[in-house]
């Protein structure tokens, strides 16, 4: 196609905004195999009784652990794979806290953020490195997080639904093989759910966000509608010690949190930032980001719903659009209040 608008909006907010959503199928596919395969092999019912314990305290079940393992890679699949559990109520305490846990997308954002603000110290001969140890408080914290929140969620929840639920029984299967053709068949239907639930939603958003980003100078982001209404939103993040640039950034990546480094670097004028996330650290560096500021950002980026993927997924699997944009709003502004704090204070 000969360039302009339409290569543009073809290329960007077609194969650019849905294909960043389909890249993910993959992940929804082999998560769903594995999953399956232990589950039919017998081992996903014992894994299940062994946690069943600690996590009945933070009023889920044995079998929120699966779903919060996998978590860590994509909150997608592991929203689904909450329809293992049977009570109702865990499973909604389930699907509700999951975004807490850290998944693959923020790994750019965290890789960021700590290259721009954590110094490269080692400890113990090497063993340790203080970049390291700032990645895993930063899961901890989104672990810590989900369970405080599962126990909020659990004592809010009227006590009677306690009276209607059956206590955790459960059959230990022997260990076989599985069976494949089921099994497929599961994987290729997981795949086809969430591309007819998610679909729709994040076309939407990324046709919006490919427009306010590319109009009226045809793809001068600094200067466009989203740059405006960045300057706009400007005092919103200002008591973050964050200006406008961290704003659009921030709103960008609704679409998909690792797209935060690609828009950051756009706005810094480094080209392609997500291979060179070293040149965008010293230009943010340069730029004089405060400590407190980073910091903060980081734990925005923990609590965050930033991900338009997963309130699809919320939304599809819950059939309530007040659960999945209540959480939205919800843990926004308990992102926000924690990078509050952390800007007053450190």
């Amino acid at each position: 196609m000969p360039t302009g608008v339409v290569n543009d909006f073809v290329t960007d907010a077609l194969f650019g905004g849905v294909g960043s959503f389909l890249v993910f199928v993959p992940q929804i596919m082999v998560l769903t195999f594995v999953i399956g395969l232990l589950e039919d092999s017998g081992y996903l019912a014992r894994a299940a009784l062994i946690c069943h314990k600690p996590l009945s305290y933070f009023g889920l079940s044995g079998r929120s652990f699966i779903p919060y393992l996998s978590g860590h890679a994509c909150a997608i699949p592991a929203i689904m794979a909450a329809r293992t559990i049977e009570s109702p109520r865990k499973r909604l305490i389930t699907m509700m806290t999951i975004p807490l846990m850290s998944c693959s997308a923020r790994l750019p954002v965290y890789a960021l953020l700590i290259a721009v603000l954590i110094p490269d110290t080692q400890y113990w001969g090497g063993l340790l490195n203080l970049q390291g140890i700032t990645f895993f408080i930063l899961y901890f914290i989104g672990i810590i997080t989900a369970l405080l929140v599962s126990t909020l969620l659990n004592k809010l929840t009227d006590l009677d639904k306690d009276k209607a639920e059956m206590p955790f029984i459960l059959e230990l299967p022997t260990y076989r093989l599985p069976h494949w053709k089921p099994l497929i068949h599961r994987v290729l239907s997981s795949a086809k759910q969430f591309i007819k639930r998610a679909a729709p939603v994040i076309f939407v958003v990324s046709v919006v966000i490919w427009f306010l980003g590319y109009f009226p100078q045809n793809g001068e982001l600094q200067s466009s509608y989203l740059a405006m209404i960045g300057h706009y939103i400007e005092p919103i993040f200002a008591p973050l010690g964050l200006d406008w640039r961290y704003g659009v950034a921030i709103l960008v990546s609704f679409l998909a949190r690792e797209v935060f480094v690609g828009a950051l670097g756009t706005l810094f004028g480094i080209e392609g930032a997500d291979e060179n996330i070293a040149g965008l650290a010293e230009n943010i560096q340069q730029d004089g980001l405060a400590l407190g500021a980073g910091i903060g950002l980081m734990l925005f980026y923990v609590v965050a719903l930033q991900c338009v993927a997963t309130v699809a997924t919320i939304k599809g699997e819950t059939g309530s659009r007040k659960i999945a944009w209540g959480l939205f709003v919800g843990y926004g502004l308990l992102a926000y209040v924690l990078a509050w704090l952390a800007a007053s204070l450190i």
